[in-house]
């Protein structure tokens, strides 16, 4: 209630844009290729060994995804689909906090923190898909509000938090993993603080990290998928793990995905690099973007601030960029800090609350843009051959929200070596499911396989709960 007028009419614009966004069909390529199809396997039948020899992305399985499942309620309604947009409003509402206690402190990473809704023209379409994206996007945002705040002086209690949110953040999205860093400087730094209860955090750690090993055991029948180190597994011989060249198919597929599926194969590393900046349309602005920052962000430090957390959270954002370059540069595994940088930056330069305000409000307008006018993503992204566009919102949306997948609900049964099985109709794309009943892959995946691996998926009993197994054919 104490809030401005301003920030009020900000949080209910922000509200009813994400019950919009919300209603709508999803435009992300993702949620049509293993999303969905990930929840509906979590509500259907829990987990599923060997699930990754069905289909290689179904082996991820975010811990996201497993939150969703949980909330998606599917004998009370099939569209329940909308977390992102919930924990939208959630992370919004802590935002407009924030600034309206910078008015009094004038606490400059209070200002940062509030700054962050400057990126919601682009938030917004992660909002209508359960996107494990989404909540990396702002909780890291958090993570590193909290990091600032308590670097030099912090108790048990915010510790945790922090904690908490790092290994969150890691069962979330593999690849923030370096962010474990965090937790771990704060603990050297406020060790004689921090030494007398360590046991509590441990074993929960502990815990998480059994959780998250036994998880990749059943779905693909490795300890640190898709790594295949300390993989001891071989003693027990599972009849379910994933074979090594559906490994490194997805992993080769992930890596040229940062790199529009250009031919990479014998070219430098300038070379290889130049085809990332040069990477289709938005892909390659974003990288573009993200190398300006990261070339002058230390420059404009030493210059505007000198705020010693500022710069480690740089150099583990540098590293983070090493090893998203050895595995796969795709821009949403770091824009995380490309947001923190571009959002320090900005307060940097502009220390005015009244400005940050502003440059929100342009924001706010411009979230719009999806409700005005069809956009059809695949001009803009790699993923060219899906077609995939936004959905224009419909009054009966108001009441009725949109089906969860923008492909046909159609699909055909299929055979192959006594596993029956449903695929999408021939529009699909090749890794794509959408909202097919169970189990469901795509023909021209099994195909695709069959014909370059000799490989085909099987049921490892005659139930199809008991999980699946790879064959091999001729």
């Amino acid at each position: 209630m104490s809030f401005s007028k301003t920030y009020k009419f900000g949080l209910l614009f922000i509200f009813i844009i994400a019950l919009a966004m919300s209603s709508v069909t999803p435009s992300i390529f993702d949620n049509e290729s293993y999303y969905l199809q990930t929840i509906k396997w979590l509500n259907e039948y829990g987990f599923v060994k060997g699930l990754g020899n069905l289909h290689i992305f179904f082996a991820q399985t975010s811990s996201w995804h497993i939150l969703q499942a949980a909330f998606t309620f599917p004998f009370l309604e099939t569209n329940f689909n909308d977390l992102n947009g919930f924990f939208l409003i959630i992370f919004s509402f802590f935002c407009f906090q924030q600034l309206h206690q910078f008015k009094t402190t004038k606490k400059i990473h209070q200002l940062y923190i509030g700054s962050v809704l400057v990126g919601l023209p682009f938030i917004i379409f992660f909002i209508n898909a359960p996107s494990p994206d989404l909540p990396v996007f702002l909780i890291s945002q958090l993570l590193f509000y909290l990091f600032i705040k308590h670097f030099n002086k912090i108790d048990y209690s915010n510790f945790i938090l922090i904690l908490l949110l790092t290994i969150f953040l890691c069962v979330v999205k593999i690849t923030t993993c370096v962010l474990v860093l965090l937790p771990l400087i704060l603990f050297v730094k406020h060790y004689k603080i921090l030494k007398s209860n360590l046991v509590k955090p441990i074993v929960f750690s502990l815990f998480v990290v059994g959780l998250f090993l036994m998880k990749n055991v059943i779905l693909t029948g490795y300890l640190l998928y898709p790594l295949q180190i300390l993989d001891v597994l071989d003693v027990l011989d599972v009849d379910w793990k994933v074979p090594t060249a559906l490994i490194q198919l997805f992993k080769v597929g992930t890596y040229s995905a940062a790199f529009d599926y250009q031919e990479l194969a014998n070219i430098s590393t300038y070379q290889l690099f130049i085809a990332w900046i040069t990477s289709f349309k938005f892909n390659g602005i974003i990288n573009m973007i993200f190398m300006s920052l990261l070339i002058s962000f230390p420059f404009l430090w030493y210059f505007k601030s000198k705020e010693k957390s500022v710069f480690i959270l740089y150099v583990i954002g540098v590293l983070h960029f090493v090893l998203a370059w050895i595995f796969s540069p795709q821009y949403r595994f770091f824009f995380f800090y490309m947001l923190f940088f571009a959002m320090q930056i900005c307060v940097w330069f502009f220390r005015k609350e009244k400005i940050i305000v502003f440059f929100m409000a342009v924001s706010l307008l411009l979230s719009l843009v999806p409700f005005l006018t069809e956009l059809k993503l695949s001009n803009y992204t790699t993923i060219k051959k899906t077609n995939t566009k936004t959905s224009l919102l419909k009054l009966e949306n108001i009441l009725q929200p949109n089906v969860n997948s923008s492909m046909s609900a159609g699909f055909e049964q299929h055979i192959e070596n006594g596993f029956h099985y449903n695929s999408p109709t021939k529009e699909s794309y090749f890794w794509t499911v959408g909202i097919v009943p169970l189990p469901a892959v795509n023909v021209k995946q099994i195909s695709f396989i069959k014909k370059h691996y000799k490989i085909v998926p099987s049921l490892r009993t005659g139930d199809v709960g008991d999980g699946f197994k790879s064959v091999e054919c001729e």
